[in-house]
This record gives C-alpha cells, structure tokens and sequence, in this order.
C-alpha cells in the first residue's frame, strides 16, 4: 500500500468545480482545493431532497476519532475474550490484521466516495447506488439498519440482563424484561432527539472514556481471579486449557471480530463532519489502532484467565466485587451515550431514502416522523431483545448477516466498479478479491455456526 493512502487526499478530477455561496455556508471557511472538492455533496439527480444531507464541516479529528471508537469500543470488549477462545491465540493475530483491514477498507470506500469527478457522495447508500443503481441503494440501506439496529439489539440486551444481575446481588429482584424495558427507554431519550452525528461528538467522547475504564477493568479483574488450584470459581470444570489455533473457529471469529471493525456506515457522515478531510485515512488508522489495542487488552487477559471455560459476556466469570459492579455500571452509561452514534447513522440512511426531511416535510412534520419512525425502531429492538436475551449469540448473527458485508464486500464491490477495472493496479484488484472472499466464507459459515449456537442457547433458556 502506497504511504499516500494515509493522506487519502482526493486526486484532482480535471477542475474543481468552485464552490458557490451556499457550499461556503456548509463548509464554514473559505477552503482549499481539496476541501472544496468535498463540499459537491449533492448528487446530480438528487435534487432538493439531499441538501439537508450536505457536509458540515467544522469537527475536527479528535472528535472524528472519538465517534469511531466510541462505535467500536464497547460491549463487544466483553464478547471478544469468548471469540478467542473459540478461535485460540491465533485470535490475537485475526484482530490485528482485522485493524488493519478495516482501515484499508475505510480509505477504499472514501476514494469511492470521491469516484465522481468534483462531487462528493454523502453516505454509504448513496456510494452503492452510484455503484449498482437503486437496487444497491435499497440493498445498502437494508444492510446498514440491520447492522447498526443489531448492534443496538446487543447493548439493549447486555444492559438489561446486567442490570438485573446487579440487582440480585443486592438482594433484591428485577425481571431481565422490566430491565430492558427501562434502559430502552432511557437509550430512546438522545435517540429521537439528536438529529445528527455532529450533534454528539461530546457524548462519543464520554463513552469511549467510559469504555476505556471497562476494558481496564475487566483486564485487571480477569488476571487476579483467574483460575489456580487453590482459589477458582465453583463452576470451572477443571484447569481452562489454551490452544494456539481452532481451525474450525476461525470463519466465525472472523465474522465476530469484522462487527467491531464494521464502522464502514458511519465513515461518510464522520468524513463529512471533519474541517480537514484529507486528515480521514491517518485518522482512521490511528482510531483503529487504539480500538485494536483496547480489544487485545480485555481478550488476551479473559483467555489467560479463563480459556476455554470464558463465557459471553465475561462479566459473568468474574466474582461479585464492587469494582466489578462498578464498570458493569459504566458499560450501561457508555452503551447509552454510544447508542446514539451507531443508530443516528442508520436513522439517517433510512431518512434520506424515505424523503423524511424539513426540505421535503417542513421542520415539524420532519421532527414527527422523525420521532414515530426511531420510536418503532426502538420498539421492535426491545421485543427482539425480550424474546431471544442472548448476548453472545445475538452478536454472532448480526456479525454473520450483516457486518461481513458492510466491513468485507460493499466497500470493496463499490470501489472497483466506480473507479473501473483498468484503472485500479492488478495487486490492488487481487487484493479486493480476496477481502471479498474472505467475507462469503465468513459469512456463511459464520452464520451456520452463529444459528446452531442460539439454536443451543434457546433450548437451555441461558446464553
């Protein structure tokens, strides 16, 4: 990979079209070439009802780094040491080369995103239906809300379900459902009422450092109460055993190890907040590295601590102790402040292909139907999470459905068929070749594997 692709600089498509006064509102400043190159947000057969979708640029790089790991870092920390269990210490290399992946696809998808001469693509639908007409437009928009809805489904049911846990440590009692009930509740508060991502950029902050302070945590907590012969928790069955690798696990592990990465549906409307968008690949490079960072820190030492015996999620191999306790309280937090980066994205998606917008409905027609659609999106969430309540399982099939192809296959496919065969290099070609068959396999074994598993989950009515 060329080291330009960390600039990701936009090369210059003949003239750059100048930008008129209404692209100097958006933009903020008076911009240089490349900035003004990605104030063209508006496609030539959108017409009035993408203006509201236009860039805002004036965010920087920080908060663009804050919005993707406050998407990656999360309660998935707390499925990921079961994930290398399955797979053995060859899990470790999978989520630095899955990092690494990630990053590459992001810069893929954002030269996509400029594959038209002076314009801009605004979001992840818009670039496939560049690409493959109205059918990739629907397809993505699918694709995406199940992603970011699957993703909500998981926080909705690993807070209810520890909220309930800590209750009965207390001694008292509070059904999973009731639990679920009130924190979706609580998550549907910022959801219905923050409109855009650069609306939240301080709430993004908060929940990546609420999820830091997991993630140490369980790190710590894990290595001081990991099993030896004279202190182990009653349900081991035995010293945990360590492999390097599970052949068989490894597809699935890709899947689950891709919905971390999987931030592809969110990169427009980050790129699209940033005063510099050239800044995107180093950025997006240095996000990835610490959400990696933070993923290895919680895995390794749940392994270490717990092989083949971790559970998902790992807060129920750890003891009750009020340090404990304490981060299960801060994953709710930040799983509240978090849900409103992933799900606003897909919100929006959905928004723009229905024509929901103050251009089109006027603002209070807008904000009603704004209101009505994420509160049935809400509503379905929280019945899905009362009927099936299994965190682990519930990641696995989303991963399997939907991030394989948001995270291996849409970015690659829209790539290639918007810059063209010849004029991609053939290592390049090969390469997305690859990424795109690596996302099948994953994809369907993942998928068998991840419904055999609830299958499972469901006959013993626990996760």
């Amino acid at each position: 990979m060329a080291t330009s692709d960390f600039d990701t600089t936009p090369e210059p498509f003949g003239e750059t079209a100048s930008c008129d006064s209404h692209k100097q509102d958006i933009t903020g400043d008076s911009l240089d070439e490349p900035q003004k190159q990605a104030a063209s947000d508006i496609q030539p057969d959108a017409n009035e009802r993408f203006v509201e979708h236009a860039v805002q640029r004036n965010g920087s790089w920080l908060g663009a780094i804050m919005n993707i790991m406050c998407i990656s870092i999360g309660t998935g920390t707390m499925n990921l040491p079961k994930v290398v269990s399955r797979v053995g210490w060859f899990g470790i290399i999978l989520f630095m080369l899955m990092a690494v992946v990630g990053w590459y696809v992001g810069v893929l998808f954002r030269r996509a995103m400029y594959a038209t001469p002076g314009r801009r693509v605004s979001s992840f639908a818009l670039v496939t239906k560049a690409a493959f007409g109205k059918f990739g437009f629907w397809f993505a928009t699918a694709i995406t809300y199940l992603y970011c809805c699957g993703t909500a489904l998981s926080w909705i049911i690993v807070c209810g379900t520890q909220i309930s846990r800590l209750i009965g440590f207390a001694g008292g009692h509070l059904d999973e459902k009731i639990s679920m009930t009130i924190i979706a509740v609580v998550m549907w508060v910022p959801f219905t009422a923050l409109k855009t991502l650069r609306e939240i950029t301080i709430s993004s902050m908060f929940g990546v450092l609420t999820a830091l302070f997991t993630v140490l945590v369980l790190a710590v907590t894990s290595l001081q109460h990991r099993y030896t012969d004279s202190y182990h928790a009653p349900e081991f069955d035995g010293a945990p055993k360590h492999e390097f690798i599970i052949g068989k696990g490894i597809p699935s592990a890709i899947a689950s190890i891709s919905f971390m990465y999987a931030g592809s549906v969110a990169f427009p409307h980050v790129e699209g907040n940033m005063r510099k968008p050239q800044q995107f690949g180093w950025m997006l490079f240095a996000a990835n590295s610490l959400v990696c960072g933070a993923y290895l820190l919680s895995s390794v030492t749940g392994y270490v601590a717990f092989g083949d015996q971790t559970v998902s999620p790992i807060l129920n191999n750890l003891p009750n102790l009020a340090i404990v306790n304490a981060a299960t309280i801060v994953i709710v937090v930040h799983c509240v402040f978090a849900l409103p980066v992933m799900l606003v994205s897909a919100s929006l998606e959905l928004e723009l292909a229905l024509g929901v917008m103050p251009g089109i409905l006027g603002k209070k027609k807008e904000l009603m139907w704004r209101v009505i659609m994420r509160t049935v999106t809400m509503g379905v969430l929280l019945g899905i999470a009362i009927a099936i309540p299994y965190f682990g399982q519930v990641i696995d099939l989303v991963s399997a459905i939907s991030t394989t192809v948001v995270f291996f296959m849409v970015p690659v496919f829209c790539y290639v068929k918007l810059l063209g065969w010849n004029k991609i290099p053939k290592y390049e070609l090969a390469l997305c070749g690859v990424l795109a068959a690596i996302g099948a396999v994953a994809c369907v074994w993942g998928l068998i594997d991840a419904i055999k598993s609830l299958e499972t989950a469901v006959e013993l009515g626990h996760g």
